[in-house]
Order: structure tokens, then C-alpha cells, then sequence
């Protein structure tokens, strides 16, 4: 069975200000340096999004839903 969420998606990149939370874990090493780039990285699972509510998201067939945190876990604002 394929994994609904593989974190090797999320950019491996420098200067990053947002990241990934995925119910209590969350990686440094992976992120985006921008809530725009974030929120384009959640639109790119289109059709595989169970629901989205702003930065905070779900998809389909994952029991974890995730979120764009800052280094120091606050949940990111539009």
C-alpha cells in the first residue's frame, strides 16, 4: 500500500522561516521560506486534500492532519 504523505516532498532548503507539522512532529531540515510558498506546496495536492482551513490541512486517506508552523510552532496566519 503507497503512503498518503511522504515528507521528501516538502522542500529540502535553506533559509526557511515555515514548516511542516504532522500531528507532533515537525522537521527543520525541510520547509519554505515563505507562507506563499507554503500555501502553493498544500495546493499542490489537489484532488488529494481532504480539507484545508488555511495553513492547517488534511488529506485524504492520512489519519494526521498537518500544519505551517514556525520554528517555534505557531500555527502560521494569513
Amino acid at each position: 500500500m503507497k503512503a498518503v504523505f511522504d515528507s521528501s516532498s516538502i522542500p529540502c532548503q535553506i533559509g526557511c522561516r515555515w514548516f511542516v507539522r504532522r500531528g507532533d512532529e515537525f522537521m527543520l531540515d525541510r520547509g519554505f521560506r515563505s507562507k506563499r510558498e507554503a500555501s502553493e506546496w498544500i495546493a499542490s495536492f489537489g484532488d488529494s486534500l481532504d480539507w484545508r482551513a488555511g495553513f492547517t490541512f488534511h488529506l485524504k486517506g492520512d489519519t494526521t492532519h498537518m500544519e505551517i508552523v514556525s520554528r517555534t510552532g505557531n500555527l502560521a496566519k494569513h
